[in-house]
């Protein structure tokens, strides 16, 4: 028997799931575009040494690539090697895309420039809940400002754009790399390695300070730089930021965290919880300062995260572009307002049913005077009413009412859902 499920990682989506992720992305895309945000768009394919040399941490590792095709690929030609085969690559998340295009369009742009990119990115990962290998991310960026403000705005924007979609008990969580980097090296870790330990720290929600401790040692680093970085984590997790600046961090940095930290739960009325942690790292190695995730009940993952990645436009052009962004996470949020049976679309379905000697054009009449308040869908009424009532409101979860239209052109409710 044939098997007609989709590819490991991917979905499938009837009626009700798919109006509730297009209602979904309408209103974070209206939520941002209020904030002052301009939509952009970048394809999903990306040049492969672009892509290799962005410091995507294990996200290069998870990249699909593409083959070369035609003439370009011969497998018959003795050693290949990756190069030989393959030939670009699949966007992994949605920020270097958009350095490269802001990069190539830079002059047309102003400064600062603040993006909005909605799209499918591709890893490949091990599915699990609200993560598979083909996801929608909801980003926005800020290019060309260095203050503390672009954070201010991307964050605000997020926390209120997801309170109103109902998450009102959310968690911010957030560090800044620059004090991360320094508790590395005052651990005795060299400049060249504090990116591969960042990204081991990535790991401490998912297989514990032991786990990470083990997976430094299994990379070759030294036991007692180790031992000093745990000590040290331990001791700014326990006394909190202001303790780092005893191990070489700089003070601005610390006063920058609890600036945000401060104004941003003032500007958000204090209704989420606003903290500095330590252990948020962002697994990408092109970020340079503040790094942020944002958490809710009901799901042991982040909705929303992001960072400041000063850098990257100076990597690909040698101009220094400052830059900042923040993404809330599509799929777990669609996840979750799908558990809780949430409708997100502002005008209910109507069915409006009708016998086949009907008079057609009183009917569509009907409809269109249903439609000033309703989405309407016409039907020749079923023999089978009871069946087509439970799979019609099963794949249309926002059909409230029945209908019915009569030869006298009288709308009577059959049922109610």
């Amino acid at each position: 028997m044939k098997n007609f499920n989709p590819i490991r990682g991917t979905a499938d989506y009837l009626p009700n799931e798919a109006t509730l992720r297009e209602s979904l992305r309408r209103i974070i895309l209206d939520s941002y575009m209020s904030n002052g945000y301009n939509l952009i768009d970048t394809p999903i394919l990306e040049n492969l040494e672009f892509l290799n040399s962005s410091e995507g941490g294990d996200n290069l590792r998870l990249m699909f690539k593409t083959i070369r095709r035609g003439d370009k690929l011969d497998l018959s030609k003795p050693n290949l090697t990756e190069a030989d085969i393959v030939e670009e690559g699949l966007r992994y998340d949605l920020t270097v895309p958009l350095v490269r295009m802001y990069s190539n369009n830079r002059e047309k742009l102003p400064t600062p420039f603040k993006s909005i990119q909605i799209g499918s990115a591709f890893r490949a990962e091990r599915p699990q809940r609200g993560r598979n290998r083909q996801f929608i991310q909801c980003d926005i960026d800020i290019f060309g400002d260095t203050s503390i403000s672009a954070e201010l705005d991307l964050l605000k924007t997020s926390l209120d754009t997801l309170y109103s979609l109902g998450f009102e008990k959310l968690t911010l969580r957030i560090n800044d790399r620059r004090i991360l980097n320094t508790l590395v090296r005052s651990s005795g870790f060299a400049d060249e390695d504090v990116s591969t330990v960042c990204v081991t720290l990535d790991k401490i929600d998912k297989i514990s300070i032991t786990g990470v401790m083990m997976e430094l040692i299994e990379k070759g680093f030294d036991t007692d730089k180790i031992n000093n970085l745990v000590d040290t984590i331990n001791d700014v997790i326990k006394n909190g930021i202001d303790v780092s600046v005893k191990y070489g961090v700089d003070e601005s940095v610390v006063n920058n965290v609890k600036y945000l930290i401060e104004n941003l739960g003032k500007l958000t009325g204090n209704r989420f919880q606003i903290i500095f942690d330590i252990s948020i790292v962002r697994g990408q190695g092109y970020y340079t300062g503040t790094v942020y995730e944002i958490y809710t009940d009901g799901f042991s993952g982040a909705i929303g995260g992001g960072g400041r990645y000063d850098k990257m436009v100076e990597k690909l052009t040698g101009n220094s572009v400052p830059a900042v962004g923040c993404s809330i996470g599509f799929e777990p949020v669609a996840m979750l307002l799908a558990e809780r049976k949430v409708h997100l679309s502002s005008r209910q379905n109507l069915i409006l049913l009708y016998d086949q000697d009907d008079d057609i054009l009183k009917v569509y009449q009907a409809k269109e005077k249903l439609q000033q308040n309703y989405n309407v869908s016409l039907y020749a009424r079923p023999k089978n009413m009871k069946n087509f009532y439970e799979k019609i409101v099963e794949v249309a979860n926002a059909v409230t009412t029945y209908k019915d239209y009569s030869n006298d052109v009288e709308i009577k409710i059959l049922n109610k859902g």
